[in-house]
């Protein structure tokens, strides 16, 4: 068991959260806030009244969606303030986690990277609220990550019925809790071969996925090329997805906020992500600010423009730009115009005064599929042939609104721009970004 550094919150450990129950009853949307970030935070607190049943949930669920909603909330919180929205982010922690820090419905030994995402929030809630369970459950999900089956090079399975795949998806799931669970835990000291770790697995990914004709990463890479849907020369899936490529993007901004200033290798990092940016800019929809579900398929028939990967590009590039991790004008510039894009496109005002995320893909994965190397992992998975990952699959996928998967990278996009100044009336009196509120 890794030694923990000593917390200056530590001492109050035991009894905040549950000071804070969620009591105070949320505004109405039909106020509507200010500013965009709140306005679609209280509109999914007024359609979902508990936080725990986000994502069209029928029971309370553990699940990388509702950590990655909430997360965006607490971050509106942390701005604007709001009782309501504080209280409705521990909703959900305190049904989720048991008072000696059991996770409601996680089962390790299923080695799911998109379980460990949901402690990403928990992190954040836990160097806000310290609560003792919070951190025992943070310490499970760091011991699934020690434990977590590797490929030869290093990078995570993206869960045991994946066995030896490498999914971009999995690279935001896993990493970037592992980094920021560590620098809030550890010490330096032990905290470092976990940073060190991290540039390695998005080096490594990078490369396995990287499409030269594109520019673009494909959505996967199977290291055993047993998958039907895998390349049996390179490995890789069809075609670059666009939510994909988002989930890498928001995950290279994610280890860099937490990477110290001082660490050696923020740099490689950087690099990285100026890269992957320089390529996502040159796919960009020039009419519209946005992007398609299929990102290196944009003129074929059925492609569609979709919110929640435009939605991780807007924020991506909007917080690289104000952090200075890239110095170039054109990055902010694209940003904007996704931004703008998206409150063109795919923001809705409804009749009861709440706004919408519109054009949301629901879901896309590959597989799973039957090969020695999943059976033995997983030896009762069920074989998907659907998700093949050609175009007509990633087509064929459902197509709804308010997506958690949009609706937290929307919220922090729209906190980027009100800093630049941007508000709804911005937009209402068609001004620009800069205008003060």
């Amino acid at each position: 068991m890794k030694k923990l550094k000593l917390m200056l919150a530590g001492v109050l450990l035991a009894t905040v959260g549950s000071a804070f129950a969620a009591t105070a009853p949320a505004k109405k949307a039909s106020e509507t806030p200010k500013h965009y970030s709140e306005w679609l935070t209280r509109s999914e607190m007024q359609r979902v009244p508990e936080s725990y049943m986000l994502d069209f949930s029928n029971r309370p669920k553990w699940s990388y969606v509702m950590g990655i909603e909430l997360e965006s909330m607490l971050d509106t919180y942390l701005k604007y303030g709001g009782d309501d929205i504080k209280d409705y982010c521990i909703q959900y922690t305190d049904t989720m986690i048991s008072p000696d820090g059991v996770i409601r419905g996680y089962k390790l030994l299923d080695y799911n990277l998109d379980n460990v995402r949901t402690g990403h929030f928990v992190t954040r809630m836990y160097q806000h609220f310290p609560e003792n369970k919070n951190l025992k459950a943070m310490n499970t999900l760091m011991r699934q990550l020690d434990e977590q089956p590797r490929t030869k090079e290093g990078v995570y399975w993206h869960k045991a019925i994946y066995a030896y795949q490498v999914w971009l998806d999995g690279i935001f799931m896993g990493l970037p809790y592992r980094v920021l669970t560590a620098s809030t835990i550890y010490t330096p000291e032990l905290a470092k071969p976990i940073y060190d770790d991290a540039v390695e697995q998005v080096k490594s990914t990078y490369d396995r996925t990287f499409d030269s004709k594109t520019g673009l990463n494909r959505h996967a890479w199977d290291e055993s090329r047993e998958m039907f849907w895998s390349d049996n020369e390179t490995g890789l899936s069809q075609h670059c997805w666009g939510r994909a490529q988002g989930w890498y993007t928001m995950a290279l901004v994610e280890l860099l906020d937490v990477l110290p200033e001082d660490y050696e290798r923020r740099g490689e990092v950087i690099d990285l992500l100026t890269r992957t940016f320089d390529n996502i800019i040159k796919w960009q929809d020039p009419k519209t600010g946005t992007w398609y579900q299929v990102m290196d398929s944009p003129e074929r028939e059925g492609n569609y423009l979709e919110s929640t990967c435009t939605s991780m590009f807007a924020y991506s590039l909007l917080k690289a730009a104000r952090k200075g991790w890239v110095k170039d004008a054109k990055y902010r510039e694209a940003g904007i115009k996704a931004y703008e894009g998206i409150v063109d496109n795919f923001i809705k005002e409804n009749p009861d005064g709440t706004i919408s995320l519109t054009d949301c893909c629901v879901v896309a994965g590959l597989g799973p599929g039957i090969s020695d190397a999943v059976l033995k992992a997983a030896p009762k998975v069920k074989e998907n042939k659907r998700r093949d990952g050609s175009y007509a699959y990633y087509l064929s996928e459902p197509i709804r609104d308010n997506d958690a998967k949009g609706v937290g990278p929307f919220i922090w996009a729209s906190l980027e721009m009100e800093d630049l100044g941007y508000n709804v009336d911005s937009f209402k009196k068609g001004k620009k970004a800069g205008k003060k509120k």
